[in-house]
């Protein structure tokens, strides 16, 4: 009975507020690990010309990109067979799963 108690005061809501992220399951370059390739699901900016720039890379959605290396204020990614180092603004930008 002492289980059913436990389970009966579990704070539901700091669980559902977690569940978006886990539903859809993306993640910020930033926040990826070094070494995986990923898929671009999207890029979330309003800037156009960071979303000129990034498309000139080949950096667009369906498009699969490796985080090769993080640094400090930037990030080494291969797009499309070349290698580009990416600032955390732009990093942060680019959603992956």
């Amino acid at each position: 009975m002492e289980s059913a108690a436990v389970l009966k005061n579990f704070n539901v809501g700091s669980v559902e507020s977690a569940e978006p992220v886990m539903k859809t399951g993306l993640i910020n370059l930033l926040d990826a690990e070094p070494g995986v390739t990923y898929t671009i699901e999207e890029i979330n900016t309003d800037d156009e010309d960071m979303n000129a720039f990034l498309f000139r890379l080949g950096c667009y959605t369906g498009e699969p990109i490796t985080l090769i290396s993080k640094k400090k204020k930037s990030c080494i990614v291969v797009i499309k067979d070349g290698r580009y180092n990416l600032d955390n603004l732009l990093a942060e930008a680019i959603m992956v799963r």
